[in-house]
């Protein structure tokens, strides 16, 4: 899934949770996080390219067919269940904090990539990425 399609179902998730919570923040770190998570992307391709930025290699992911890896390290099962445990051992779950923002943006956004991405379903689990050399055709459906 795309940044735009990111950034329009998080900004109404955010809003959501302006209105549940009354708290801009919280509202404001979901929006943030559910599309910043793909800075992963940016991180990687950089690594790829060593600075011969190409605009449409990067925005369609063809690099990741060139290189042969996937690593987004940003998107992981496991972090999402992480922040979780924090925001459930801290508030339970009230929608007071940054943390529930956070964790908010962050699962939607893995939820809505692994719906809308042509990737096996453990291919989210950065234990199973790396247990996999981070090869590509190991996460790719058939």
């Amino acid at each position: 899934m795309g940044p735009l399609q990111h950034l329009v179902f998080s900004t109404g998730a955010a809003a959501v949770l302006l209105i549940s919570s009354k708290k801009p923040g919280v509202a404001l770190s979901c929006a943030a996080s559910g599309v910043l998570v793909d800075l992963d992307h940016l991180i990687e391709y950089q690594e790829y390219c060593r600075g011969k930025w190409d605009w449409k290699e990067f925005s369609t992911g063809v690099y990741f067919n060139q290189k042969g890896t996937v690593k987004v390290i940003f998107h992981s099962w496991e972090a999402a269940m992480l922040m979780w445990g924090i925001v459930l051992k801290k508030d339970g779950i009230r929608k007071k904090n940054l943390l529930y923002g956070i964790a908010t943006g962050y699962t939607l956004h893995l939820v809505l990539d692994q719906i809308g991405n042509n990737l096996n379903y453990n291919s989210y689990f950065e234990l199973y990425r790396k247990s996999a050399g981070w090869r590509q055709e190991k996460f790719v459906r058939d």
